[in-house]
């Protein structure tokens, strides 16, 4: 049965019937609501009509479209999963869920792996990486896992967990190589040189945003959403609004300090009318002019996430204990936090003399 709720102007119709997942679905009139759940129900009672069971001839590219539509107000989609949902609905979107192989998931795979793949409008992408294979493919795991319970998808078993042995013994899937890129000290200078010097028919701070990586440890898209209304001048901190975290970002919330030249940064930026970002730019445009720089200076496999760990090991070679740097990068844990560790031999000499048996 449809019921309708109307709200701001708009009508939401839902669909309830017994031994069916609820249907809902939102639009700018009742009328195209109405209609929409009469569809619905249609299709409901040909469905029981013919002995089938909810869900059965839903197809993977339909399953990301519901992904989408029903969960996206739950669990958020990141630009990343976006990408991966994309190419798996170029790839295997035709096929019903159901009927979805072990065999489709390893050729998708493959094409992926070997530069194979085509999208829709003929391009061919070029290959990934077998880490990244894996997160797709983990993705694709999980939408099936939600349609189970969600979408009354039965499947026999997941054809995903039974496609990974021969994924891993054709080396289609692997963990994501561990980058130890630092920047020198040179490559910083004219990082910086260039920036100021572009700084008069540049919006962006570049020059000042990469200071400030360097100094926090924070990506493009945690340095561009901090706030005024988050500093706090007596403690010379600032909050980090949702801050990353592997199951809980929304409401994940840490203030961290604004250590040294940081604090100065910070407030030599403009405050605009009506703005509470300190630096209210696109982090994908940062990032871009940071690219950009490096490919003019030649500087070579330098990612502005680099910056991160550049901070993080500044942070110890300075001195700083593990939960003291902790508190500025935000690392949950140590063996997170190592990762972005890639100590210098040389600083070890620092204050030598000053350490027992010297």
């Amino acid at each position: 049965m449809a019921t309708f709720q109307t709200r701001e102007g708009r009508t939401r119709a839902i669909v309830r019937r017994k031994g069916h997942p609820t249907r809902s679905k939102t639009f700018p009139t009742k009328t195209a609501a109405k209609a929409w759940a009469d569809r619905i129900e249609r299709e409901m009672a040909d469905l029981e009509a013919r002995g089938g069971t909810p869900g059965e001839d839903i197809t993977i590219g339909g399953l990301i479209d519901w992904r989408t539509e029903v969960l996206g107000g739950i669990k958020a989609v990141s630009k990343t999963q976006a990408g991966n949902m994309t190419r798996l609905r170029e790839s295997l979107g035709d096929i019903p869920a159901r009927r979805l192989t072990a065999n489709h998931v390893i050729e998708h795979a493959q094409r992926r792996i070997q530069g194979n793949h085509m999208r829709a409008d003929g391009v061919i992408i070029p290959a990934c990486t077998a880490a990244t294979m894996n997160v797709e493919l983990g993705y694709l795991s999980e939408l099936l896992k939600l349609a189970g319970p969600m979408k009354g998808l039965a499947l026999a078993t997941d054809p995903v967990a039974d496609a990974r042995p021969a994924l891993r013994l054709l080396k289609l899937v692997g963990k994501s190589k561990r980058r130890d890129r630092r920047p020198t000290t040179e490559e910083l200078r004219r990082l910086k040189e260039r920036f100021q010097a572009n700084a008069w028919r540049s919006e962006i701070p570049m020059a000042d945003i990469v200071d400030f990586a360097v100094l926090t440890a924070k990506r493009e898209s945690e340095i561009t959403r901090l706030l005024w209304s988050d500093v706090d001048p007596g403690t010379r901190t600032a909050l980090l609004r949702d801050a990353k975290h592997p199951r809980k970002k929304m409401g994940n919330h840490k203030r961290f300090a604004l250590l040294g030249e940081a604090w100065n940064i910070v407030q030599r930026q403009p405050r605009k009318e009506g703005e509470d970002r300190i630096f209210p730019y696109n982090p994908s445009s940062v990032g871009t002019a940071f690219t950009r720089a490096c490919a003019a200076l030649r500087i070579e496999d330098l990612h502005f996430h680099d910056l991160r760990h550049e901070a993080t090991s500044r942070l110890f070679e300075a001195g700083y204990d593990i939960p003291e740097v902790a508190s500025v990068t935000l690392h949950e844990s140590w063996n997170e936090l190592k990762r972005y560790t890639h100590l210098r031999p040389e600083t070890l000499h620092r204050d030598a003399v000053d350490k027992p048996g010297s």
